[in-house]
C-alpha cells in the first residue's frame, strides 16, 4: 500500500497541488493535508482511490517508496509464439485484476483449434478454471463448436461478427489475435482503454443472443490428448 512519501512525490511529477489530488480521488483536501501530514491513519479504501487516482494519470509505484511515470505498452508478438505470448499474458494478468475475468469479442473456437492445435486452448481453458477467472466469449450467431458451459458464450449478429482478429480484455490489458499462416498478437497495456472496452464489451453482452446448445463435439482434453 502507498504511504504519504510516495502520495507526496507523485504529486509533483504531476505538478498537482492537494486541492488537485483531492479532485481527482474525490475526496476532501483536507483529507489529503491529514494524510500527507501524517495527522491521521489513512483508511485501505482511502489510499486505494488515491492510488487509483493517480493511475488513471499516468503514475506507477514501486517496490520501496518509488514512484514514476508509467510507460504505456505496446507489445508485438509474431509467428509460432504469438499464441503462446498472448495466453501467457492472459494467464498473468487476469490473476491481478479485481474482475478476474477475461472477456472476448469475436472468438471461432474451431479456427483457432485449427490454426493452433487443440492442446493450447484445453492448457489454457484448465489453468484458467483453476486459477478462479472466468470467461465470457462473444461468438458468431449459428456457431455450435463450442467447447466449454454455453454460459461462457453469448452470439453476435453475423454481419457484425469476425472471426479474424478477436479482441481479449482482461487486466488492463488489451490485446488483438489475428492471421492465420503467421500468427500475431499485439497486447496493449493502457488501464483507461482496458476500462473503457469492458464497457463496451458489457453493452455488447447484455444484448447478444444467448448461445446454442453445444454440438456433440470431442472435449478439448481428450483432444489434446490425442
Amino acid at each position: 500500500m502507498i504511504d504519504y512519501r510516495q502520495i507526496r512525490a507523485a504529486r509533483a511529477l504531476l505538478n498537482w497541488s492537494q486541492a488537485d489530488l483531492a479532485r481527482a480521488a474525490d475526496m476532501a483536501t483536507s483529507s489529503i493535508k491529514n494524510i500527507e501530514s501524517e495527522n491521521s491513519s489513512a483508511r485501505k479504501e482511502t489510499l486505494t482511490h488515491i492510488q487509483q487516482a493517480f493511475d488513471l494519470n499516468g503514475i506507477e509505484f514501486l517496490p520501496g517508496a518509488g514512484v514514476r511515470f508509467k510507460n504505456e505498452l505496446v507489445a508485438v508478438h509474431d509467428g509460432k509464439h504469438a499464441t503462446i505470448e498472448l495466453l501467457d499474458s492472459i494467464y498473468a494478468h487476469a490473476q491481478e485484476s479485481p474482475e478476474r475475468e477475461v472477456c472476448i469479442i469475436g472468438l471461432d473456437e474451431a479456427f483457432t483449434i485449427e490454426t493452433d492445435g487443440p492442446a493450447l486452448l484445453a492448457n489454457h481453458s484448465e489453468r484458467l478454471a483453476k486459477a478462479g477467472i472466468r470467461q465470457r466469449i462473444l461468438i458468431c450467431e449459428g456457431d455450435t463448436r463450442i467447447h466449454n458451459a454455453p454460459e461462457w458464450y453469448r452470439c453476435l449478429p453475423r454481419q457484425y461478427f469476425t472471426r479474424i482478429a478477436p479482441i481479449y480484455i482482461y487486466g488492463d490489458r488489451i490485446a488483438v489475435h489475428c492471421g492465420s499462416l503467421r500468427r500475431r498478437t499485439i497486447i496493449i497495456e493502457a488501464r483507461p482503454l482496458a476500462q473503457h472496452m469492458r464497457m463496451l464489451f458489457a453493452l455488447l453482452w447484455e444484448s447478444a443472443s444467448m448461445a446454442p446448445q453445444q454440438e456433440n463435439v470431442t472435449p478439448l482434453r481428450s483432444r489434446a490428448a490425442g
